[in-house]
């Protein structure tokens, strides 16, 4: 997850060898833009779903927002996301890889079967993340960059 604050200077990057100017160009002065990439060769115009959490007691269970976007040809799913306040949050996004509106999930542990990534460059193991990890600070005019891996 790369995070950054445009126009005010800050940024947060994770391991992503994305320079944190690849994702400036997106930034929206009156929206949160929500930037999920893929990391992997995946079809453009793939549906990309992106829930947003606005504390721990809500987490995974009863999102703020929801919202969709479409891959583009470079792997980037851009998604503007208006009438967010300033805060911390945390973003879940994946690629509904076959169409059907939902995280598919595997019978045994319900891990999904679909790519699956979270703000904050979380990357859950064996358990589910918790909303601490997740969380990023943003405001109108952040870009939030999620990666999805295969």
């Amino acid at each position: 997850m790369l995070l950054l604050l445009a126009g005010m200077g800050a940024a947060h990057a994770d391991s992503a060898p994305d320079a944190p100017d690849a994702y400036a160009k997106y930034s929206d002065p009156q929206s949160v833009v929500a930037a999920v990439k893929t990391k992997f060769k995946a079809a453009p115009g793939s549906a990309v779903r992106i829930t947003v959490y606005d504390s721990e007691d809500a987490f995974l269970e009863m999102p703020r927002l929801k919202h969709q976007g479409e891959l583009n040809d470079e792997g980037v799913a851009i998604v503007s996301i208006l009438g967010l306040e300033p805060g911390e949050y945390s973003f879940a996004a994946y690629l509904d890889e076959n169409g059907d509106g939902k995280l598919n999930r595997g019978k045994i542990l319900g891990r999904p079967k679909e790519p699956v990534a979270f703000s904050n460059g979380f990357r859950p193991k064996l358990r589910k993340p918790r909303f601490d990890e997740t969380k990023v600070a943003v405001a109108p005019g952040a870009v939030v960059v999620i990666t999805l891996e295969d």
